[in-house]
């Protein structure tokens, strides 16, 4: 017996958003994950390296059960520009950027991602900006700000280069957000997440190859290899299929949105697991934040 119509809608809603929620939680367990392999046993440049020439070997055998051809001619520059924002310079920086500051800072600095895809999409495709999204933008930069500025370093155990890396990395992910939906409406999205990371080893491995090399992988302990394999088979290989497998659904500022879940899975992994303290800073700085992107969302995008 067929589901009626609307019921096949909620279903495929609820799958969407649940795909979402977890790439959330996948991320926001990470920023402590990240705090026991960088930089203490591997450098963040050659943790990257690892991290996607192993994300490419798993996509291109999953890849190969069912090819699809690229159109190189017309996609082949896109792809490279998403390649290098949502791969490398992410990447990159998020990792030296974490390797520096604390989870709850990176956490909450990236829930600025929103406003940044609303900025890329108004850049690249020219995407009006009303005045709702303008105050949301302000109040999201105000939270960022909050977050960068350290009176007292003994207040807290981030690190304001650390956090700069941070907002570049999110500003970088942002613009892939926009420059990649193109792409999901005319390839399948393994095909898509699997020759952005291909791409991206050309970028990657000039950058990390010397840190990658040094690695003593005979001395490294168990927990070393279970956090390292959690970043690159769950971080990478699940979460990006499933941010590209969402896109083909909803558009970018509604992946973008589901980064707020970020700073609460973040935190309470901090908190329980790695002794952090979630300061009054961080409180304020969230509610400048959440606002600010709220405003961003509340009215709808075609992009």
């Amino acid at each position: 017996m067929a589901l009626p119509t609307f019921a096949r809608v909620n279903i495929s809603s609820i799958k969407t958003y649940s795909a979402l929620t977890l790439v959330s939680l996948f991320y926001g367990v990470n920023y402590s994950i990240l705090k026991i392999v960088v930089p203490e046993f591997v450098g963040p440049y050659g943790f990257i390296v690892f991290r996607v020439l192993v994300a490419s070997v798993v996509f291109w055998i999953i890849h190969s059960f069912n090819r699809e051809k690229i159109n190189w001619k017309k996609d082949g520059i896109t792809l490279t520009l998403c390649a290098l924002t949502g791969v490398a310079v992410n990447q990159l920086l998020f990792y030296k950027g974490i390797s520096l500051t604390s989870a709850v800072n990176g956490s909450i600095i990236m829930t600025l991602t929103p406003v940044l895809v609303l900025i890329w999409a108004y850049l690249l495709i020219g995407e009006k900006i009303t005045r709702a999204k303008v105050i949301g933008v302000i109040l999201g930069l105000i939270g960022a700000i909050i977050i960068l500025y350290q009176p007292d370093a003994l207040l807290t155990t981030g690190d304001w280069r650390g956090d700069i890396l941070v907002l570049i990395n999110g500003a970088s992910y942002a613009c892939y957000l926009v420059l990649v939906k193109p792409l999901m409406k005319k390839y399948k999205p393994m095909t898509v997440v699997t020759w952005v990371f291909t791409i991206a080893i050309i970028f990657v491995v000039p950058v990390g190859i010397s840190q990658a090399i040094n690695v003593e992988f005979s001395s490294l302990p168990p927990k070393i290899w279970w956090s390292m394999g959690y970043a690159i088979i769950v971080v990478t290989v699940v979460v990006y299929f499933l941010n590209a497998w969402t896109l083909v659904k909803v558009n970018s500022s509604v992946v973008g949105a589901f980064i707020y879940l970020q700073p609460v899975f973040a935190t309470i992994t901090a908190i329980l697991f790695f002794g952090e303290v979630f300061l009054l800073k961080h409180l304020v700085a969230a509610t400048f934040v959440f606002t600010g992107v709220w405003l961003v969302t509340m009215t709808k995008k075609s992009f």
